[in-house]
Order: C-alpha cells, then structure tokens, then sequence
C-alpha cells in the first residue's frame, strides 16, 4: 500500500493505472506521518474499521495520533483495536453545492459526523437515501448507521456510512 502520494504512484500493472485514473476525487493525504495512520488504512482495505485504544485511560481514540488526549499517552501504550463499525448520526449537513467541483454530479450528499458505539466520532458521508429523504431531510441525530468501505482505487477505500433498522426493542409497559 503506497501512503502520502495521494493514491496517484506510478503502477507498472495497467489495469490498477486505469482504475486510479477513473476516480477522479480527493484522496486521503497521509504525508505527515505516515505510520501513524498506517493501521487505520489497511483495516480499510480490508473492509475493517480499527481504531486506537488508551487501556491507561480506557478510551478510543481518533483520528489516528502519536500520543493520546489528556495525558499524552505514547503511540507505543496506544493498541490498535477493531471496533464494530456501528454507531450513531451525531450531526450532518445536505451539501447542496459543493465547493470541490470533483463533488458536484453527486449533489445534494449527506455530509455527517457519526459517533460510534466505542464512543469516537468520525466524518463521512451517509450512502442509500434517495432524492425524496434527501430534500424532505429524512436522516435523523441518532438514528443507527455501519460503516460500509468504498474501494476506490487499488491503494485507497474509503470509510462511508449506510443507515441500519438495528435498533433496540421498546421494553414492554410494566403490568404493575
């Protein structure tokens, strides 16, 4: 897997040139460090979502650091744990007018932060709605969501959201 180049290498295998070419949106720039985010990326490619874990602060971590939050707990001490790749809509926008061009034949897109089950949160965006729960504003705070990874060059997938009917049962009324 090639980091910081932008997934745009040269590749001596024509059809993996072919499929990096036709992807013509941003790609992930890892150039500052590398290794740091390394394991987040290859979970990805194999349709995984790991995340860091402070055991001495009992707390996921992310995006990917060098030292955790609050006491500064080294990489080292920090465990690169899978994670369910469930959670929750914490917030999001509809783009309806993109500012990066590549954007624009998919507007409007649902833009969202999702605070996973663990307890992190990320940003991506939220797949499977149609034109009508789009303009009629139908995602909701709160309502479920997985993780679902978009293979979008040979070098690069990408961590997107679908929407999933998993929510708890309703105790049933007390008879008391």
């Amino acid at each position: 897997m090639t980091y910081g180049d932008g997934g745009g290498a040269k590749k001596a295998d024509k059809k993996a040139s072919a499929a990096e070419s036709s992807y013509k949106k941003p790609l992930p720039n890892a150039t500052l460090n590398p290794e740091v985010s390394k394991p987040f990326w290859d979970g990805t490619k194999k349709h995984e979502l790991w995340v860091q874990y402070d055991r001495r602060n009992n707390k996921f971590v992310f995006p990917p650091r060098e030292v955790s939050t609050g006491d500064l707990t080294p990489m080292e001490e920090l465990e690169w744990t899978k994670v369910s790749g469930k959670g929750r809509v914490y917030s999001y926008t509809m783009v309806y007018q993109s500012v990066i061009p590549a954007f624009n034949e998919e507007v409007p897109y649902v833009n969202a932060t999702i605070q996973l089950d663990e307890g992190v949160r990320m940003t991506g965006n939220v797949l499977g709605l149609t034109e009508k729960q789009k303009t009629n504003h139908e995602l909701r705070s709160n309502q479920r969501v997985e993780a679902v990874f978009e293979d979008v060059t040979p070098d690069w997938t990408l961590v997107k959201w679908q929407i999933i009917d998993d929510e708890d049962p309703p105790a049933p009324p007390s008879k008391e």
